[in-house]
């Protein structure tokens, strides 16, 4: 869906805040994180101490997963034109909505393959789009995946319930 002049300003301004905001929270985690690992080491274990400093590290260890990926993936659009596998980018996107989507009772997947040059930053975009979208159609229960194929000179990935992104194949 194209985007006016007013929309893509405020998209760009979310990105770089999000950018920013992303780095805030990185630094600090990691300080909160080697800090419950330190005191895993000096709390007693079977203790509740114990027990709430692991919450404590897993929660954070959570967090900095979900930062990281999300830094990778804002990294990606800077990234230039080059060979792309469109089963792992799709596999990838499938990766990152599972991890930063409440996706309850839907399994998200990705299969088959096909070879585009093309930047990955947009593609993966475009991919995580598709099962945002599919995600938002479905009844919030069973499978969607991105079905990767290759048809006529496209490379095409086409979500579970409609929509789809084509690319020219490499071949």
């Amino acid at each position: 869906m194209p985007y006016d002049a007013a929309e893509a300003l405020s998209l760009r301004t979310i990105g770089l805040l999000t950018r920013g905001a992303l780095h805030e929270i990185a630094n600090p985690l990691v300080g909160l994180v080697g800090s419950a690992e330190l005191a895993l080491g000096e709390a007693e274990p079977d203790s509740k101490l114990h027990e709430r400093i692991t919450l404590t590290h897993r929660t954070g260890t959570e967090i900095a997963g979900i930062v990281r990926a999300l830094q990778a993936f804002i990294r990606l659009q800077d990234m230039p034109a080059g060979q792309l596998s469109l089963g792992e980018a799709a596999a990838e996107a499938v990766t990152l909505v599972d991890l930063v989507l409440p996706t309850h009772d839907v399994t998200l997947t990705a299969a088959g393959d096909a070879i585009v040059v093309a930047a990955p930053g947009p593609v993966r975009c475009s991919l995580v789009e598709l099962l945002v979208d599919a995600l938002e159609r479905s009844n919030s229960k069973g499978t969607i995946a991105l079905a990767v194929r290759v048809e006529g000179g496209d490379a095409v990935v086409a979500a579970t319930g409609g929509g789809e992104f084509r690319l020219p194949a490499r071949v």
